[in-house]
């Protein structure tokens, strides 16, 4: 697993429209899958991270770790908005599209 940085980009309108990463892809990014793992403090949630899993990535490039997002992405996220993250080193993107309605496959955190 790798823990990334990410920077947000945004529109004109000032709204979240996609996440930039840079060098942390595999070379087959297809088959991708998203999760939205919320960590629950006190009873209400604190931390929301991204994880994105590479099926045909190559250790540690299998899964990836977007750390405790800011609320605006994750308000992008529960809204059912896709919302693209590309790694600037390659030019490639995956596109982020949480179904609500399929439940939790991997339950794993960043930590």
């Amino acid at each position: 697993m790798l823990i990334a940085s990410y920077l947000l980009g945004y529109d004109d309108k000032g709204n979240v429209n996609h996440l930039g990463v840079d060098h942390v892809f595999p070379r087959v990014i297809d088959g991708a899958c998203f999760e939205l793992h919320k960590i629950v403090e006190d009873g209400r949630v604190s931390i929301y991270d991204l994880l994105i899993f590479f099926p045909q990535g190559e250790e540690p490039k299998d899964m990836l770790c977007l750390p405790d997002l800011p609320e605006a992405a994750v308000a992008v996220l529960l809204h059912d908005i896709p919302l693209p993250v590309v790694d600037f080193a390659c030019g490639r993107n995956v596109r982020i599209v949480l179904d609500s309605s399929k439940p939790t496959q991997h339950k794993r955190d960043c930590a």
